[in-house]
């Protein structure tokens, strides 16, 4: 890495709205349809709302307990692709992302009509 010029391995969604269409039920269950300025809806955005909801959200009872196992995968797979990205190794980073974005697909699927 230069002096001036930083190298960096990172993640992030190139298309939002792919994100809304992909996983439609999640992102309804904890964003609402206005967005803030500055608000990033993207994959990571989302499990860490996904989190978040679980924790501080008013779901019904059988939706939480239906999500529950599969948001804690979500986030220590999300865990795990920003340590890999912090130790910069992008391969790994890779294999955690296509983890991820399975794993949303099955919530996806056990999710609530929204």
């Amino acid at each position: 890495m230069g002096k001036v010029l930083q190298i960096r391995v990172s993640a992030w969604t190139y298309n939002e709205d792919d994100v809304a269409r992909s996983w439609k039920k999640l992102c309804g269950l904890v964003w609402s349809e206005s967005l803030r300025p500055g608000e990033k809806r993207g994959v990571l955005e989302l499990v860490t709302a996904l989190e978040n909801g679980l924790a501080f959200g008013d779901w019904p009872a059988a939706s939480a307990e239906s999500l529950k196992d599969g948001i804690a995968e979500a986030v220590a797979v999300k865990l795990s692709l920003e340590e890999a990205l912090a130790e910069w190794d992008p391969r790994l980073a890779n294999k955690r992302s296509d983890e991820l974005e399975d794993i949303l697909t099955r919530l996806e699927d056990k999710a609530p009509l929204i």
